[in-house]
């Protein structure tokens, strides 16, 4: 059977493209529509309506609609679901691995390894500390010590991925007095603290601390210590979904929550609306939704298509330059919701590129997938990364998205390896090579799967070079056939 819309013939489309307004550059990066908009409501008699939208008589019909919204609902909250996951252990259930409570940092002690769990696609050049915190009960006072010229940034998250600082680039090296409120917060501030506004009352502090290796840590440690939250108020108890359930019914319950606890941005308000249909933040609770088993099956079949569809699209994490991706919209992914699904999936925590600049690749000069059992590879750059306060390149393995386990315990290259051995004239040659290929893992060397891996590289507090694009990577290339 043919559908109506295979019918549709060539030049009409054709015809139709030459309608469709033409978005601007200037337009694409500030996030605003292409097309001209509106306000109904301004105008004189606007009627609003009474009822709530149509809900699909015939079964049929039915589980074809929960499955369309639910489809669009998982690549919408993604980011929410996956952020919550990540709170609930630390924040959220007592008992649970690395429990410490809201408004509190739970404090890593080293550099991530292969299977560190707060999030995936770590760095392996600085610590991690994790605050969620919870602000109904009121701001939270936060300090942040003088750090002697070593590079810190607090950054700070919403649900969605949307990022903010407290760092040295932001606010310099010398400490400060924060009170962190929301926006619509409209208390007095203490004269002793500067006012930081948070988007939501529900956000993630990912901190990083600069470390330099093993001998380093007991000082960063230190430092971290002295980064501290204090809450102002209690915030009321509630009931909360359960951050383990992993089924398309424990997403929804997750994210009907989320958004009925911190909300969406406002100019999302139209496009969540319409997910009431299915009981996520509507007047019908969604567990009431999927006692109907039309709805119920639509639901969990769009859920899938859409994870399938967010797996798939992992790999176009930001814009090409040559072989690699630049994420120039991580940590501000405006209404780009699939992107924003795929780039938090490939790891949440991201930050905006003026403070972080990153490059990924998954494929060697030729195209192909970078794989240990076809290596080995290199990198040659002609000078590294342009960077104010460090630049690395790491591997992790592509299954797992996390740091690849090797005999001896490297994961990346960086401007502070010992023994580094750089060209005449400062270029810097990385390879990848498995442990079968190599007789020792010099310097130079990062050790890889057999399998599938990818490379990022960052550069944190980019140079001007980086942010007008006059520095670019490389492609990794294929030595295997020299």
């Amino acid at each position: 059977m043919t559908s109506s819309a295979s019918r549709i013939s060539w030049p009409f489309l054709a015809l139709l493209a030459t309608c469709i307004p033409v978005v601007t550059f200037a337009q694409a990066v500030s996030g605003k529509p292409g097309t001209p908009s509106y306000d109904p409501e301004l105008a004189d008699q606007f009627p609003h309506p009474r009822l709530d939208d149509t809900v699909p008589a015939d079964p049929a019909m039915r589980t074809l609609w929960a499955r369309n919204l639910a489809f669009d609902a998982t690549i919408y909250g993604q980011p929410a679901v996956l952020i919550y996951r990540q709170a609930y252990d630390q924040a959220i259930a007592p008992g649970g691995t690395g429990f410490v409570g809201f408004n509190r940092f739970a404090h890593g002690r080293s550099p991530a390894g292969p299977g560190y769990a707060p999030f995936k696609t770590p760095n392996a050049d600085t610590l991690y500390s994790n605050a969620y915190l919870d602000l109904r009960g009121g701001p939270v006072l936060f300090n942040v010590p003088a750090t002697a010229a070593r590079y810190y940034t607090a950054n700070f998250l919403d649900y969605f991925g949307n990022a903010t600082n407290i760092s040295a680039r932001t606010h310099g090296m010398n400490g400060g007095r924060y009170l962190i409120a929301t926006t619509d917060w409209r208390g007095e501030v203490p004269k002793d603290r500067t006012l930081f506004r948070v988007a939501s009352p529900a956000m993630w502090i990912l901190l990083r601390v600069l470390v330099s290796d093993a001998s380093d840590a007991k000082v960063a440690n230190a430092l971290q210590d002295r980064f501290v939250l204090t809450p102002t108020g209690t915030p009321s108890p509630r009931t909360w979904p359960d951050g383990h359930d992993r089924s398309a019914i424990g997403f929804f319950r997750i994210l009907d929550f989320v958004l009925r606890e911190a909300g969406q941005p406002v100019k999302e308000e139209a496009l969540v609306y319409r997910y009431k249909g299915i009981g996520i933040a509507g007047p019908r609770s969604f567990d009431e939704i999927i006692q109907d088993e039309a709805s119920r099956v639509g639901i969990e079949r769009g859920h899938a298509e859409a994870l399938a569809l967010i797996d798939s699209s992992i790999v176009q994490n930001g814009r090409r330059v040559g072989t690699w991706s630049e994420p120039l919209d991580v940590g501000r992914p405006g209404y780009n919701y699939l992107y924003r699904a795929a780039v938090n999936t490939l790891g949440t925590g991201g930050n905006v590129t003026d403070e972080n600049y990153p490059f990924t690749t998954f494929v060697d000069a030729d195209g192909g997938r970078l794989t240990g059992a076809d290596g080995p590879y290199e990198l040659r750059l002609a000078s590294p990364p342009p960077a104010r306060y460090f630049w690395s390149v790491t591997v992790y393995d592509a299954k797992t998205r996390e740091l690849f386990p090797n005999a001896a315990g490297k994961y990346l290259v960086n401007d502070r390896t010992r023994g580094l051995v750089r060209g005449p004239s400062g270029s810097v040659t990385v390879r990848f090579e498995t442990g079968a290929m190599a007789g020792h893992i010099d310097a130079n060397t990062i050790p890889v799967p057999d399998g599938p891996f990818y490379v990022a590289i960052r550069a944190q507090g980019p140079l001007p070079d980086l942010l007008e694009r006059r520095w670019v990577p490389p492609p990794v290339r294929n030595t295997a056939a020299r």
